[in-house]
């Protein structure tokens, strides 16, 4: 090709036996970079900059958007529910060589390894890819924490210390933490509370392994690292005027 240009990256959804995307509603959403297009388990990527190669149009879209939207969904639904993977790209020739023209299109590597339940939940709709977050190492690591809970692999207790102790270190304490994340001390100190002295045989300390959770108790702890973990990576983001605190009536 003398002058090759990315029109437009595919990707496929894949996904655990636990839920089923291919009958969600099609969305489409526009963005600053490029137009996407979800259907059916695909994904394109319309670009609107110019990318001579595949290598860097998919750095533009890999980089800071798709990590995003599979944090977001992770969050909202757990482990293995969505994750895109890279399949093929469409190239143009902006000056071709005199004679019919054409279209090339490169194949990712890899077979979908979609797999399916019996009869998996289907979402109607697929997920919003959301706008004002950022991830960080530190993010990421509360994320992969709670993930394994929802997995099996972590006890709640346990991941729900290890959450609320690496936001008060970025912080630099829970009363920081509480100012610095607009979220409620007393949301705070009742993780601290519920994750240290509760818990039953999952507690972490003795004190707690005789005092089971309460259902309620239980749907707190999760509700509330959920949100945690999604306002440190808005407030990675950036500053945010319109941003409301965190109380203990929103968990």
């Amino acid at each position: 090709m003398n002058d090759p240009h990315v029109v437009a990256l595919h990707y496929r959804i894949e996904h655990g036996p636990g839920i089923d995307w291919s009958r969600a509603k099609p969305l489409d959403v526009q963005d600053d970079r490029f137009d996407i297009r979800t259907e059916n388990v695909r994904v394109r990527f319309d670009l609107k900059d110019h990318h001579a190669t595949e290598e860097a149009a998919r750095a533009s879209v890999e980089a800071d958007y798709i990590p995003h939207w599979e944090f977001e969904v992770g969050l909202t639904r757990g482990p293995d529910a969505f994750a895109l993977r890279f399949d093929h790209s469409d190239i143009v020739d902006r000056d071709p060589t005199p004679g019919p023209p054409t279209l090339s299109i490169r194949a990712g590597s890899g077979v979908p390894t979609v797999s399916f339940d019996l009869a998996p939940p289907t979402p109607p709709a697929f997920p919003v890819p959301p706008r004002a977050i950022r991830r960080s190492l530190d993010i990421d690591s509360m994320y992969q924490h709670y993930l394994r809970h929802l997995g099996g692999g972590e006890p709640l207790p346990a991941m729900a210390y290890f959450c609320l102790t690496k936001l008060e270190q970025m912080a630099g304490g829970r009363a920081n933490a509480a100012v610095t994340f607009a979220i409620s001390k007393k949301v705070l100190d009742r993780i601290g509370e519920l994750s240290s002295n509760k818990g039953g045989s999952s507690a972490r300390k003795a004190v707690g392994s005789t005092t089971p959770y309460t259902p309620e108790e239980e749907r707190f702890l999760k509700s509330a690292v959920k949100k945690l973990i999604r306002r440190a990576a808005e407030v990675e983001h950036g500053p945010d005027p319109s941003r409301t605190k965190i109380s203990p009536p929103d968990i």
